[in-house]
């Protein structure tokens, strides 16, 4: 059963449905010809810049393709245009394109399975599907397998561009309360949900909070290395800098900025003044150095980075320190960001301009304009439990431009309390100097004999030794406890003879640092930990495992970063718990 969410009407903004709002115009006024909206790093990790002149000649291009393939476009109220591709130049042109159009977009991830494409479609239902030329034939058959051959689509290739000096169609314009785009989260259950975003105060809230946490201005260089699929890589990497007349470093292959010699050669190239990247990566470029080396080490030029930030996962104190040491920026706080889909853009971040945090870990002072509460500080104990809402459950007390306009889901789930408060779903606490903390998901929280245990605190405790990478802390049943903690760790330097010693090493540090009822009563070697194309831990799948070593095979993984070593990892863990499975290696 589909679900259909929107907020409240006291939390609608003030757009106007009469009034034209030209994203598109706006968005090149702002650059001089020959300058660079986007420097887009290749597969094969050479750079081409797309200049204003670029960028419209194609998206130009684009547009008349778009619509000269639908019949009777200009009878659609608005264009609805789903794009399966990775962050390309495809990609941010598609986007430009609709804008053009005045266009309701979304895009997919280019790796999916063709149930999980199919579902999308039928959840958006698109007028008109496009990806990049080389998998055109392959889009074919999937809208041939499932019987979707009357749907337009639409190859792209842009070395068949020409130049346009007007175009050939009328095309429609936005009003400042039309939809903009939608995006899919990932999941590996049910269908996907789709969190659609509208035109006027979505922009300029991602604007404003591109300027107010990253300081990007006119001239600014920002590295967002995040997908086109997430909202990181609409808010950061394309509408945001864009406003600001900024330039946007795109990335086609992600594994390029995983090793610090790539990375390095990367930023002499692109020189960013921001690097915005997942908490994912930063594990992995500090797994790869020797301590007191830093980015200089692996860059010729003199870089100017002056601020980095974190998306996906909670950054850990010992990863954020390492960090700003490493990358040596001017700021010395990390904008350890936190959002979510459905907020548009951040909610709050540290800044420099404000006074830095102690620990890395926390994300920043929330904005008065906001309100942003801990539930029990607002709401009655009777009402806490009347409405299932936990007691250390955050919750944004004030509307803001980002929020989302609609979301179709398979699940219901409740965005509001009685009382117009908007709920996040996360757990956390505000400290006695205004500073927020994450300390997980409400629905992660563990109770081992009446205590409420933060996995995020586990796994951040467990990264303060210096050969663990990551570590994923969930809950299973338990006859006396209630739950129990059951721990995944990733390392380098792994040995199977000092696992023992390893474990010795968690559980000392988790007792000294936390409390006994945190020590894992299970703790497990995992190499790969499943995670979303975001970075994010996806700690529902680790769940599963941990009730009894099974993955379960009906389930679709293609929504996964690193499927393929997630799959591998999944047969190695089997073998050694229960040598006699069968594992599936096609699913």
């Amino acid at each position: 059963m589909e679900h259909h969410i929107t907020p409240p009407n006291s939390w609608n903004g003030k757009c106007n449905s009469n009034k034209i709002c030209d994203i598109y115009d706006k968005i090149m006024q702002g650059y001089k010809e020959h300058e660079i909206l986007f420097k887009v790093i290749k597969n094969d990790g050479e750079i081409k810049n797309l200049t204003k002149n670029i960028c419209i000649n194609y998206s130009k291009f684009l547009a008349n393709q778009i619509t000269n393939t639908i019949k009777g476009h200009g009878q659609i109220k608005q264009l609805k245009i789903l794009g399966i591709m990775s962050a390309s130049e495809e990609s941010v042109i598609l986007m430009l394109s609709s804008l053009l159009i005045g266009a309701h977009h979304s895009i997919c991830f280019e790796d999916l399975s063709d149930e999980s494409i199919i579902s999308r479609i039928k959840i958006f239902m698109p007028n008109i599907v496009l990806c990049k030329i080389e998998r055109l034939e392959r889009l074919k058959k999937v809208l041939g397998k499932y019987k979707l051959l009357d749907l337009p689509i639409l190859g792209i290739d842009l070395n068949k561009a020409y130049n346009l000096n007007s175009l050939s169609n009328n095309f429609k314009k936005y009003n400042e309360d039309s939809n903009l785009f939608t995006l899919f989260t990932s999941g590996s259950t049910g269908s996907p949900k789709a969190v659609t975003h509208g035109t006027k105060e979505y922009i300029d809230y991602a604007q404003f909070t591109t300027s107010y946490f990253f300081g990007v201005k006119k001239g600014s260089i920002i590295f967002t290395a995040t997908d086109a699929g997430w909202i990181n890589g609409h808010t950061y990497a394309f509408y945001g800098p864009l406003l600001l007349g900024a330039t946007s470093i795109i990335i086609e292959n992600p594994i390029l900025i995983s090793l610090p010699r790539q990375l390095g050669e990367l930023f002499e190239k692109v020189q960013p003044n921001c690097f915005y990247t997942s908490v994912t990566v930063l594990r992995l470029l500090k797994s790869a150095i020797k301590p007191k080396q830093t980015i200089s080490d692996f860059c010729k030029v003199n870089l100017k980075i002056e601020r980095i930030g974190s998306c996906g996962e909670p950054l850990a104190n010992s990863v954020g320190s390492w960090a700003i040491n490493f990358f040596e920026t001017k700021r010395r706080s990390i904008v350890n960001t936190y959002f979510q889909t459905e907020t548009g853009g951040i909610l709050c971040a540290p800044r420099d301009e404000d006074i830095p945090p102690k620990d890395y870990s926390c994300v920043g002072k929330p904005r008065k304009e906001l309100q942003i509460k801990i539930a029990s500080d607002i709401m009655t104990s009777y009402e806490l439990q009347a409405e299932g809402v936990a007691p250390d459950e955050i919750l944004v007390c004030n509307y803001w431009g980002g929020i989302f306009r609609k979301i179709i889901s398979d699940k219901e789930s409740k965005y509001f309390t009685n009382s117009g408060y908007f709920r996040l779903h996360d757990i956390g606490y505000i400290d006695k100097e205004g500073y927020l903390y994450i300390t997980g998901r409400s629905d992660d929280v563990i109770n081992v004999a009446g205590h409420r245990i933060s996995s995020s605190e586990i796994e951040s405790t467990c990264l303060e030794l210096i050969d663990i990478d990551e570590a994923c802390a969930v809950s299973v049943s338990d006859s006396f406890y209630g739950s129990k903690v059951v721990l995944y760790f990733s390392s380098h330097n792994f040995q199977p003879n000092h696992l023992h010693k390893t474990k010795s090493n968690l559980k000392d540090i988790i007792k000294q640092k936390l409390t006994k009822y945190h020590i894992p009563k299970e703790i497990h070697f995992f190499k790969n930990l499943p995670k979303t194309k975001s970075g994010k831990i996806i700690r529902r799948i680790m769940r599963s495992i941990a009730e009894d070593h099974l993955l379960d095979e009906s389930h679709d993984y293609s929504t996964l970063a690193n499927k393929d070593k997630f799959l591998e990892s999944i047969r190695t863990y089997q073998r050694m718990y229960i040598p006699s499975v069968n594992f599936n290696q096609e699913n």
